[in-house]
């Protein structure tokens, strides 16, 4: 049986290879977000899994290159990866589906090694086989060796930025996946059609039609989307709630925006202020009562926008209002699906980029940044918080919203971001918006000046700050202190959106 000789054929196929395990490894972390976030858990699960299959990949390969006795092995493994790549969001889904309700971590090692591994796997086979293709004696081998994973890491390389930055933020994961399968299985498939193995052309060619027809099935819900967007910052998506009256739907809707399927703004169309009813979370109302003396011509900069409910409120009362938000998506979603005012100025930039570089003083700071359910590390710093005095005018006031956990080794996150501000020279309070700690978030509220009284500020006396942690630069663990806070919301989220039908109707990613 002969096959192509041309080294460069090889080349080109470790290439694409290459290519396709980190646009594998890259789609799966992204379907494992809706349930389960991007957490410390998930990633060290997908980068676990991704290494394991391609060292048992790597290791089956070396094997088999030595004992193949039919030379169109190469291709009917790359075929196979291919396989395995193009079924990925429809498996994934069928997965996630039957063991995201269990237990948190062994369910996102169970998903992503029953998603990840089949692919990676068949992938890490490629480069011994092609190894042994090209390789005509020992004394070549090394060279042979090391052009092959060269090229091989050099579609990676290119493959990451290229999903990461254009593809899936433009394309979303199942199309991707598929066109990523077909891609990887393209040339192989002309190899095995020239040498007349057809039924595995009929197999290829079937599974490409059918993964094509069933990524266009719609789904029927009394829920609405009305935006989705798939992204390395993770998924957005902002769903319209229907009333109800005695079971009847009825006009208006509570939009929210989710990331990552936990929610981060409410916006209540029907709620009626004037009685008291809120069409924000309780959170927004209390910053905003907290501010109310203050002049029109204050000064105000929110870290972290989500929906825009705070930005709203407070261009409301004629604040001048600048945001830092370090997703785009984010600060489009904002200005068409929640109403927020063109007078509101939004710079995209990371949070701690912008404390550092900015030379703007202001009266009031907001600090509302998540990713899912995880707050940033870097900014909750005695260094970050130090540069943000340093941002703020006399008797100016920080609020920073957080998670609802504070007793008890699950508040020990929140515990240490309250010891930081004082450690940082901040005078600090902190209430809760509901006794409920699943149900409620924390506000803080810091100033180098008087805080006014709250009948609901946390006596300090009852606060046991000894095992709080001052969270430092050299010692970034906030989010580790937050895992098990961010387990409990990622179940709640997971809950929520299985028990509810027309939630569990909706597509868990594009």
């Amino acid at each position: 049986m002969q096959l192509i000789k041309n080294k460069n054929f090889y080349f080109l196929l470790s290439f694409i290879e290459g290519g396709s395990v980190m646009a594998a490894e890259l789609l799966g972390a992204k379907m494992l977000a809706p349930y389960f976030g991007s957490s410390l858990y998930v990633w060290a699960s997908v980068l676990a899994i991704t290494l394991g299959g391609l060292a048992v990949g790597y290791y089956a390969g070396g094997v088999l290159s030595y004992k193949r006795k039919n030379p169109l092995i190469l291709f009917y493994v790359i075929l196979a990866a291919a396989t395995f790549t193009i079924l990925m969001p429809f498996s994934s889904k069928l997965i996630l589906w039957v063991v995201g309700s269990h237990s948190l971590i062994p369910s996102v090692i169970v998903s992503a090694s029953c998603i990840l591994f089949p692919p990676v796997f068949m992938m890490g086979m490629v480069s011994p086989l092609i190894i042994r293709t090209i390789t005509t004696d020992v004394e070549h081998a090394g060279r042979a060796a090391g052009a092959i994973y060269a090229v091989s890491t050099v579609g990676g390389i290119l493959a990451t930025f290229t999903f990461g930055f254009y593809v899936i933020p433009n394309f979303g994961l199942t199309i991707p996946s598929i066109i990523t399968g077909i891609i990887l299985g393209f040339i192989p498939l002309l190899v095995i059609i020239r040498q007349r193995q057809f039924a595995s052309m009929f197999f290829f060619l079937a599974l490409c039609a059918w993964a094509i027809s069933a990524s266009s099935v719609n789904f029927s819900s009394n829920i609405k989307r009305v935006y989705a967007a798939e992204g390395l910052l993770g998924q957005i998506i902002v769903l319209d709630y229907p009333h109800y009256n005695s079971d009847k739907m009825i006009d208006g809707h509570s939009r929210w925006l989710f990331v990552n399927r936990v929610s981060q703004t409410m916006y209540d169309s029907l709620a009626d202020e004037t009685k008291g009813e809120e069409k924000y979370f309780t959170y927004v109302y209390r910053i905003s009562d907290y501010v109310d003396s203050f002049p029109r011509s204050t000064k105000a900069l929110l870290i972290g926008l989500g929906g825009g409910s705070v930005a709203k409120k407070l261009s409301e009362k004629g604040f001048d209002v600048d945001v830092c938000e370090l997703d785009q998506r984010i600060a489009d979603v904002a200005r068409n699906y929640f109403y927020l005012s063109d007078k509101v100025n939004i710079k995209v930039d990371d949070g701690r980029h912008f404390i550092r570089n900015c030379k703007k003083k202001y009266d009031v700071i907001v600090m509302d940044m998540f990713r899912g359910e995880d707050p940033p590390n870097h900014v909750f710093t005695v260094e970050s918080l130090t540069a943000l005095k340093g941002m703020l005018n006399p008797n100016g006031i920080i609020f920073v919203n957080s998670l609802g956990y504070f007793e008890g080794s699950i508040g020990k996150s929140m515990r240490s971001v309250y010891k930081t501000f004082q450690a940082s020279g901040f005078n600090v309070k902190a209430l809760t918006t509901d006794p409920n700690p699943d149900q409620r978030n924390i506000l803080f509220y810091a100033s180098l000046g008087e805080i006014k009284s709250h009948p609901d500020f946390i006596d300090e006396k009852k606060m046991d700050l000894k095992d709080a942690i001052v969270l430092k630069d050299e010692y970034p663990i906030l989010d580790i202190l937050n895992a098990e806070a961010a387990k409990r919301w990622r179940v709640m989220a997971i809950q929520s959106f299985n028990v509810d039908p027309n939630q569990n109707a909706l597509p868990v990613f594009e």
